[in-house]
């Protein structure tokens, strides 16, 4: 668990925690030095990346996505992304929290999703996919 004294931990008016990097030893320590019961998700050749669940100061539930180091070699270019990124908000989407670009690591931290991702609903549930009439609804419900 990633543990913050409150002066560290700065929230925005939507009650969001103001994006921020992390150090990769914060981030070690929050999924309990990338323990394997706390993967929740694993892609190998087609997306080398794994994403851990775990809990920001002791709440808030999020997703830690640790990059293969060929995904993002420039780390410049990786913090300019993510502080981009990390400026948009929403209430109908996982927001992006904070990230860490240290050495060869690159992690991304968001909120986490407890039912899995949009994109499997929409293509990956092959038992059972998404109806269109459903597909249609969470787009014009995340459009609005």
């Amino acid at each position: 668990m990633v543990v913050f004294a409150e002066s560290e931990v700065k929230s925005e008016g939507d009650g969001l925690p103001v994006f921020q990097e992390y150090s990769f030893e914060q981030l070690r320590l929050a999924t309990f030095g990338f323990a394997v019961e706390n993967i929740v998700s694993e892609h190998r050749e087609k997306a080398p990346n794994v994403v851990y669940k775990e809990k920001l100061d002791a709440q808030r539930r999020i997703a830690v996505k640790r990059f293969n180091h060929a995904a993002w070699p420039d780390p410049r270019q990786f913090l300019e992304e993510t502080r981009s990124v990390g400026q948009l908000r929403s209430q109908r989407l996982a927001n992006l929290l904070g990230c860490c670009a240290e050495g060869e690591e690159r992690l991304l931290i968001a909120e986490y999703m407890p039912n899995d991702t949009l994109a499997k609903h929409l293509f990956h549930w092959e038992a059972q996919p998404m109806k269109w009439p459903m597909r249609l609804r969470v787009v014009l419900y995340l459009a609005l």
